[in-house]
């Protein structure tokens, strides 16, 4: 498999364990682990928009969500790098963007690893509210990527 198609199976792993997080939030309201995942699909969005030179500066990555609000922007999210990872081949993905950080700070990156970045920092997020929910005696959901393959294949 290369990369590009490996990113493809990451990003469908990564809005299936998105809509698992939000599903178990529709039946477990925890408002800590709802702002967690409204700053991790904001910063999805945000680092698509990166990839196309957006200047990110004084963006506030910390916006209050509804539950219904985070469901349409995973949506609109796992559509998006959907259609974008369609259009790419691996080399495609070694394509520069710069963009301006919301410190202000120029950055430069290539399509890969800022799509690299997204993937990880959602993963980071998620983890934290399965942590949140645990905390605050909530069931979390299972969102192992090995479940998911289980699942799905």
């Amino acid at each position: 498999m290369n990369s590009i198609e490996y990113l493809r199976e990451l990003y469908a792993y990564n809005d299936w364990a998105n809509r698992r997080i939000i599903t178990a939030l529709k039946s477990d309201d925890s408002e800590k682990s709802r702002r967690i995942l409204a700053h991790l699909l904001i910063t999805e969005q945000e680092y698509y928009e990166r990839l196309y030179g957006k200047d990110s500066f004084g963006f506030d990555f910390w916006q209050d969500l509804s539950s219904e609000q985070c469901g349409d922007l995973a949506r609109e999210n796992a559509e998006r790098y959907e259609k974008l990872l369609r259009k790419f081949d691996d080399e495609g993905l070694d394509l520069k963007t710069s963009y301006r950080t919301s410190e202000g700070v120029w950055c430069e990156n290539t399509f890969r690893e800022l799509l690299t970045q997204v993937l990880f920092h959602s993963s980071i997020h998620r983890g934290s509210i399965i942590l949140k929910l645990r905390e605050e005696n909530f069931t979390p959901p299972k969102i192992d990527y090995i479940i998911y393959l289980r699942e799905t294949k």
